[in-house]
């Protein structure tokens, strides 16, 4: 029988990315068949574009951002999360499920497409053959991605071979299919066929890999990434070397980390693997937590989790030194004695004059007071003298200027850390910081961290910004967790501070590990920072959290709106109901739905 390419399967109406960054129309076949429309190598890539579209995760990152422990209830919250994700509650009927599930399978009945209707024609000559080759191998990736994704999400236990996984889609089925729940084996093998067959055609394929498609660096990231799932930590170790051997990528470093997100300007190769190319007005991911912006006045409904502030906040942590500032001249500040160095955090634990206050972060009441709890980057030192600066990610720092607080009573009691970019990367600097925030009566308005990774771009508006699907850091980490699981405790070790080090201005030292307990809980550390926002945490902690004696963990302060403190990760949450939107079309599916639900 004759399949119609519907509207809605083809997404028509919908823009496409092209082999470079520049718009093409859309697919709209209209009347015509699958046998037919598929008639070409411009075509094909079309639909591949398509695909790339749909497979957006947003629904991923807002699940993982909420429900873990990334995310608290904003000053600007009017009931967001607050009956679902952020309550720990979750049904079938549950959005996130829901949104995970669809997004991953429409995905897939494109990719789906792209393998099958290849074969529809002859290409032209060799050079059209690569072209067809790359868009089939990169289509056999992302079904490999998209299978893996739902295991973490939807098996009680992805390294169990015999557990219920998904649903496997591996063609193009009519609208009447109903498909059955297959075993993690099952998906698996199906995942390890697909990118073999990736490999084999990226293998033909010359140019340099291109991080806007699932290139042949992703073929094998996500064998790295399967294999360290389903617990192959040999071959996780293998092919995250693969990667960070031969891709030809670095980390990101300090100086650039924050252009890999704010702007999309990281050089090509420079940290990102792949990630989902957005053009204007696609994909406002910065509004999963604002409506207007990514400031303190852009209306946030949802603010950074102070569990993950203190630990992003390398001030509070046990490394912090004790200063004292002696003399303040506008924007220089006296500390005798000091170990600054450009780059470093700091914080002065009390705000001059004592009663200072800020309506958004930078402009105070008195004007160019001292702010207590506030967290600078140190801009230049000179001898005992420093400036300080807000914004470190820009490219000319502005100094802070504290002419407000000349002649107020010094001294001023401070502490200063290492300089880690990811705070300024996700903190926006407009954000109040409550250095008493644990005893404040009103801690909403009080503390209020604005989240800004997604600010999004001059070209594209507010928070619309290129998602990052995979990168080069997450090779290292993985490999550190496979090591740590071999009993490889030193080269973890390694690993681990390789990423800290790219993302710091200073050299750390490399941690020693006394036990596998110990590597586990700092790659956790390690990947919670690194990956804030980017749908990482949820799986990290089913994966890890076991072994790691781990699992959500808010602040009391922001689980005081509704009691939802914590959650372990034998809870049957972990694994997320298979939702209505397959069980009302496919009834029988309910028969395996997972426990709990």
């Amino acid at each position: 029988m004759k399949k119609y390419l519907s509207f809605f399967i083809l997404g028509a109406g919908l823009l496409v990315t092209s082999c470079d960054d520049s718009l093409l129309d859309p697919f709209t076949p209209g009347a015509l068949t699958e046998e037919v429309a598929v008639q070409s190598s411009a075509d094909l890539a079309k639909l591949m574009n398509a695909a790339y579209i749909l497979l957006t995760p947003t629904s991923e990152i807002e699940f993982n951002s909420i429900f873990t422990d990334e995310e608290s209830i904003g000053y600007a919250n009017g009931g967001q999360g607050l009956d679902d994700n952020y309550a720990f509650l979750l049904n079938a009927a549950s959005d996130s499920p829901n949104g995970i599930w669809t997004s991953h399978y429409f995905c897939l009945s494109r990719v789906n497409r792209v393998i099958k209707f290849a074969n529809n024609f002859e290409p032209v000559d060799a050079a059209d053959q690569q072209v067809v080759d790359r868009l089939v191998a990169e289509a056999y990736t992302l079904r490999a991605y998209c299978h893996m994704q739902l295991i973490s999400y939807f098996s009680t236990n992805p390294k169990d071979r015999n557990a219920l996984g998904v649903i496997l889609s591996d063609d193009v089925y009519p609208t009447s299919f109903l498909g059955v729940r297959a075993t993690n084996g099952e998906v698996y093998d199906l995942i390890d066929a697909d990118l073999a067959a990736a490999e084999a055609l990226y293998a033909g394929v010359t140019g340099t890999p291109n991080a806007i498609f699932a290139n042949k660096n992703f073929t094998v990231a996500m064998k790295a990434r399967v294999n360290l799932m389903r617990g192959d930590n040999a071959n996780a170790i293998t092919f995250a070397d693969e990667v960070i051997n031969n891709s030809g990528l670095s980390l990101a470093s300090f100086a650039n980390y924050a252009s890999v997100f704010h702007t999309d300007s990281n050089p090509a190769n420079v940290e990102v693997i792949f990630k989902l190319k957005k053009q204007t007005g696609q994909t406002r991911t910065g509004a999963i937590w604002a409506s207007v912006n990514t400031t303190l006045n852009g209306s946030p409904f949802f603010e950074m989790g102070r569990s993950l502030f203190n630990v992003l906040n390398t001030t509070n942590l046990t490394s912090a030194t004790d200063y004292q500032i002696t003399a303040i001249a506008g924007t220089t500040i006296t500390i005798p004695g000091h170990t600054l160095a450009v780059g470093d955090m700091f914080v002065a634990t009390e705000s001059r004059p004592a009663n200072a206050t800020s309506a958004n972060g930078t402009a105070t009441t008195p004007a160019n007071a001292l702010l207590g709890g506030k967290v600078y980057y140190v801009r230049t030192v000179t001898g005992d003298n420093i400036t300080l600066t807000v914004d470190p990610t820009v490219a000319t720092p502005a100094a802070a200027n504290f002419a407000g607080a000349n002649g107020t009573g010094l001294a001023v009691p401070v502490k200063a850390n290492y300089g880690d970019i990811r705070y300024s990367t996700n903190v926006h600097p407009t954000s109040i910081v409550d250095y008493n925030y644990q005893t404040s009566t009103d801690f909403r308005n009080t503390d209020k961290l604005a989240f800004r990774k997604y600010p999004g771009t001059t070209t594209n508006g507010l928070m619309v910004n290129d998602v990052k699907i995979c990168r080069l850091s997450e090779m290292y980490l993985i490999k550190a967790e496979a090591l740590a699981a071999t009993g490889n405790l030193t080269d973890a070790a390694l690993a681990v501070v390789a990423v800290r080090n790219a993302r710091s201005n200073r050299v750390h030292p490399t941690p020693v590990y006394a036990n596998a307990t110990e590597a586990y809980k700092d790659v956790l550390k390690e990947r919670r920072l690194e990956f804030i926002a980017e749908g990482y945490r949820f799986i990290d902690l089913k994966r890890l959290g076991g072994v790691a004696n781990e699992g959500i963990l808010r602040d009391a302060q922001d689980c005081a709106v509704n009691g939802a403190c914590s959650l372990p990760v034998s809870d049957y949450r972990f694994a997320l109901p298979i939702p209505t939107v397959e069980s009302n079309a496919n009834g029988g599916i309910l028969a395996t739905q997972n426990p709990g639900y």
